[in-house]
């Protein structure tokens, strides 16, 4: 899946059919002024004793309420690998019937897709129940809704959640570490579950941490690259009513943090008001599951999860939302340095007529002009010897390769410095070629 990038594809083949227009990146888009749609995705979180694949999908409300009265389409990527995509389409007027049985938390509705054995498509709504779906598995009527109401797929039944009781054993199969998230914090007799995957999942976004527990004492203590005390608090309601701050305060001091975090399923409001003058911050477990998924998607930095965590009070989506920052930049960095590597050839050339070339070219492909100081740092970059991608004489500078031979070296590069600093055993190549090779 090194070179698929799922919502450029999707794009790609939309493309030959209509005027594409994005509104907000890939995320957003304009089909002629026929349909707004709103691409999610996510790659399969695993096979099951009964499902093909698992996805999770977070619909934020703004974005939707911005759209919904321009033929808004909700569409859902479910990637397996590449070249197997599956794609649910949403019409709003569906989704507005599959959302009042979701409970709005950080500011997004939050479900999951499940495919079956018999490969039929199941919506689950936590502590709700499912709904088939299938109907709207490759659904590309992009219609207004007065003329596609008459042939609408039906949205299958809700069938509520069983009861525990009536629950079968579990299964043994290893939970993944969303589901086992959710599950802990519910589990309020067995607080150890779920210091355990908080442990985990701080561990996996970048974070040295230490799980510490018992009485007196904080869950995690985060010691590097910043120190802090991570607390959860599991319960088998949908928030919780108290927390004893000034104990979490005196767990903080003992451990030297610099700032504290609460993890629970949800906070009440007046639970939130005293964390804002307590100086303590709360995290949603859902809200902290979408971290987990954007680390996933982007590998993004702790000192980015620091800027989002060591803030007060309870996190929502609109803080959440501020690492789109981070991401976009780094994005753009990649998507610059291919315009670069594209308009530079064996010829050697001085800066001017190198900004002259990408300049034409970023208005050929509707790209926004690069700054000249950005591309004379990346030529320096890219011409450092450990890449050798580019020769410099004095001023000028010329290609070593071809522009895609260019894009294969600096691949190679990267996996050879990934592996080598980390030594074998670790999985470099999925996260590294993935983010290298979609840009270029």
């Amino acid at each position: 899946m090194t070179d698929f990038n799922p919502k450029q594809a999707f794009l790609g083949v939309l493309s030959k059919q209509y005027q594409v227009k994005p509104i907000r990146g890939t995320d957003v888009v304009a089909l002629n002024s026929r349909a707004i749609l709103y691409i999610r995705y996510n790659r399969n979180r695993g096979a099951t004793r009964t499902a093909l694949g698992k996805f999770w999908f977070g619909i934020t409300q703004s974005e939707y309420e911005r759209y919904r009265d321009q033929n808004l389409f909700i569409v859902c990527v479910c990637v397996f690998r590449a070249g197997e995509v599956d794609y649910l389409v949403f019409p709003c007027e569906v989704f507005d019937e599959i959302k009042r049985d979701i409970v709005l938390h950080a500011g997004q509705w939050k479900f999951n897709l499940l495919k079956t054995n018999d490969n039929r498509y199941l919506l689950q709504i936590s502590n709700k129940g499912k709904r088939d779906v299938t109907g709207f598995l490759d659904y590309f009527d992009f219609s207004p809704r007065e003329v596609r109401k008459h042939y609408l797929p039906r949205l299958g039944d809700l069938e509520r959640k069983v009861e525990t009781r009536d629950v079968c054993p579990a299964s043994k199969e290893v939970a993944s570490l969303e589901q086992e998230l959710l599950e802990a914090s519910k589990d309020s007799a067995n607080p150890d579950r779920f210091e355990k995957a908080l442990e985990k999942l701080l561990s996996e976004i970048g974070f040295d941490c230490l799980r510490i527990g018992g009485p007196g004492e904080t869950d995690v203590l985060v010691k590097e690259p910043v120190r802090f005390i991570v607390d959860g608090k599991s319960t088998r309601s949908d928030s919780i009513s108290s927390i004893n701050f000034a104990r979490i305060k005196r767990h903080m001091n003992q451990n030297s943090g610099e700032f504290m975090v609460v993890v629970s399923v949800g906070f009440a409001p007046a639970v939130v008001r005293d964390a804002e003058s307590e100086r303590a911050t709360l995290v949603g477990i859902e809200t902290l599951i979408e971290l987990l998924n954007i680390h996933r998607q982007h590998v993004l930095s702790p000192f980015d999860y620091v800027e989002i965590l060591r803030e007060p009070a309870l996190i929502t989506s609109a803080r959440v939302s501020r690492l789109q920052t981070a991401i976009q930049r780094h994005e753009g960095l990649l998507r610059n340095a291919a315009t670069l590597l594209r308009n530079l050839d064996f010829q050697r050339r001085s800066m001017d007529e190198i900004k002259g070339r990408v300049d034409m070219a970023c208005e050929q492909h509707g790209q926004g002009r690069i700054r000249r100081e950005e591309i004379e740092s990346l030529l320096v970059f890219l011409s450092h010897e450990c890449f050798g991608l580019l020769r410099r004489e004095g001023d000028l500078y010329s290609s070593r390769f071809l522009p895609a031979k260019a894009v294969e070296r600096l691949k190679y590069v990267i996996r050879k410095v990934c592996t080598q600093s980390l030594g074998e055993g670790h999985n470099t190549d999925a996260s590294y070629d993935g983010l290298s090779s979609t840009h270029f």
